[in-house]
């Protein structure tokens, strides 16, 4: 064990560092360990629902321990690097050199960076060929993995979509296996689904693991709760998984098909262990799209009837933009009303159409007098700007869609006030616009000082932009190839870490990089052909090539697909699951 109490008084939140927190688990009986570590700072990995899943799932393996591992603050790494300090597990403060696995989850690509970071600080090599026996094997997971490329030159194994089975059984194979070498230990999870291998899966198509129900999987009631207050602090319950509404811009509804809902009583089941193990108050149920969860009617009302007399508050991050979506918030709401989120995402019709959103104008206005007319006075709308097929036209259309919320709403309230928050488009992998160019730094500058000229003095609004820089990075490392592994080590020998906290950001360390590497961004952002194969080609999420292409041909034509609950859309998935379309919470009851 690493001692840093004498340490502690020198930082920040030193209690991120200490662990022991409620419900932390302590392994002192296993025969393989593995740190999960999570390239960014404590209050953000500890809001990461996955992190708690797995934590709880993978601690159920008999031999096997699992600990967690955060990227220290830079008052923390310079200590750190000061007094010889190796990155360490929270759990029992073991040097990463010391585990058998470190597992890294990729939520974001500009924590990737983040992971070479922590490399550097335990002392391990960034290649695998420069590693030995003695060095753990690295492996990553997560959202960005969809893509693995980019990172491929530093991971020995990739788990590609749903990690707790898939990952449950590798750590059985490691416990059983535990004398092998790290080779033979790749050669025995080769082959299963979800597993990629750089050096022995060259060519071959890698199909993402799929947890086949919810309901069978371990339930994760004892959630950590931290000393420190973290970026969601509350007890967080994934009452689904998926999305069936084909927003083309979205990788998440694509990569997480197909939808699997977890059963109304196993959900209620769920949501009073985690409150009684944690002493929360709080509780977010998560998904894509909450409101479309086929029990979301009696779950909330039995929770409101089992805790209404205790103050429990609810969240539902994502709500369709209906006047349905408002009475379900008035049902949750407790207390003060702070704001109410809209997701339009384009400010036209024709965009809304072109992305798939579903939503018409009449159903924006209809459910903003409905959320004022309920006692909402903050709204606030998300707009995506430099869409595909986007003119200037439709920029304006933002403005002119808030000056028709504005409109409507004033009659019922005084105190209206619509914050206007618009992100740039970075085209995803696995999503029908992964062929289309995405704006570069001066299209992005362009279109901004348009919505700020058209905002100009507009009354009851407040307009907030993304930055563009880091649009722009976001765009050239998630439709990156193998090439971004060697901009990943250039710029991070630069001093680029932790870059989304404080003022560590700065650009110019990666055009440095970029322009010493003769990169040309047409490469990365610019548009691509659908007859050139993808760096992300090899992992097959289970939505065909033929479906994205219609896909994109449709939203240049403006025309919708419909919500594939209704109706199977053929998007391929039920070539992998044939139970795609069924797996909700009536379904799974009857059984």
């Amino acid at each position: 064990m690493i001692d840093i109490e004498k340490y502690l008084l020198l930082v920040e939140k030193p209690v991120q560092y200490m662990g022991n927190e409620l419900n932390s688990i302590h392994k002192k009986d296993f025969k393989v360990n593995m740190c999960l570590f999570f390239p960014d700072i404590y209050e953000v990995g500890m809001s990461n629902l996955g992190i708690r899943i797995l934590y709880d799932t993978l601690n159920k393996v008999d031999g096997f321990s699992l600990e967690r591992g955060f990227s220290p603050q830079e008052d923390m790494e310079a200590v750190m690097r000061e007094n010889n300090i190796p990155m360490f597990s929270l759990e029992s403060r073991t040097p990463l050199k010391e585990f058998d696995v470190i597992g890294f989850s990729l939520s974001y690509e500009m924590s990737y960076t983040n992971v070479l970071n922590a490399l550097d600080l335990a002392g391990i090599p960034f290649r695998p060929e420069d590693r030995t026996e003695d060095d753990p094997l690295i492996m990553a997971g997560g959202t960005c993995t969809v893509n693995p490329a980019p990172m491929s030159r530093f991971i020995d194994y990739f788990v590609i979509g749903d990690g707790e089975d898939v990952m449950s059984e590798i750590a059985k194979i490691f416990v059983t296996n535990k004398d092998k070498t790290k080779a033979e230990k790749l050669e025995l999870i080769k082959d299963i689904d979800g597993v990629y291998i750089p050096k022995l899966h060259s060519g071959k198509k890698i199909k993402k693991a799929i947890v086949h129900n919810l309901d069978n999987t371990e339930f994760y009631a004892n959630q950590i709760v931290p000393f420190v207050k973290i970026v969601h602090d509350r007890v967080s319950i994934e009452i689904q998984r998926g999305c069936t509404r084909g927003c083309r811009f979205c990788q998440a509804g694509y990569t997480y098909r197909p939808v699997r809902e977890r059963t109304l009583g196993k959900n209620l089941s769920l949501i009073e262990k985690s409150l009684r193990s944690t002493g929360y108050n709080e509780v977010s149920l998560s998904s894509l799209s909450s409101s479309d969860y086929s029990k979301i009617d009696p779950l909330l009302s039995n929770l409101q009837k089992k805790y209404g007399s205790n103050n429990l508050s609810i969240g539902l991050p994502s709500l369709r933009m209906n006047p349905y979506s408002v009475e379900v918030a008035k049902q949750i709401q407790s207390g003060k009303k702070t704001g109410f989120t809209f997701a339009p995402e384009a400010g036209t019709q024709r965009m809304r159409d072109i992305i798939n959103k579903g939503v018409t104008e009449e159903e924006i206005l209809e459910t903003a007098v409905a959320a004022v007319k309920a006692g909402w006075a903050s709204l606030k709308f998300y707009f995506m700007i430099g869409l595909p097929f986007e003119t200037d036209k439709d920029l304006k259309g933002m403005h002119e869609l808030v000056m028709k919320v504005i409109k409507v709403c004033k009659p019922f309230t005084k105190k209206l006030n619509i914050t206007v928050s618009v992100s740039n488009f970075v085209p995803k992998p696995h999503t029908p616009f992964q062929w289309v160019e995405q704006m570069n730094i001066e299209e992005m500058e362009r279109k901004h000082q348009l919505l700020k000229d058209i905002f100009y003095r507009a009354k009851h609004t407040t307009l907030k932009m993304h930055f563009r820089e880091k649009s722009y990075l976001e765009g050239f490392l998630s439709r990156g190839d193998e090439k971004i592994g060697e901009l990943l080590e250039k710029v991070w020998s630069k001093g680029a870490k932790l870059e989304d906290h404080g003022r560590n950001f700065q650009f110019y360390r990666w055009k440095e990089a970029i322009e010493e590497l003769n990169l040309d961004e047409k490469d990365y952002i610019g548009e691509r052909s659908t007859d050139v194969k993808l760096p992300w080609d090899m992992i097959d999420i289970g939505v065909s090539h033929k479906f994205y292409m219609e896909e994109l041909k449709k939203a240049k034509e403006a025309a919708l697909t419909p919500d594939c609950r209704d109706n199977c859309i053929n998007c391929g998935m039920k070539g992998r699951i044939k139970e795609c379309g069924e797996m909700i919470s009536d379904n799974l009851e009857k059984k």
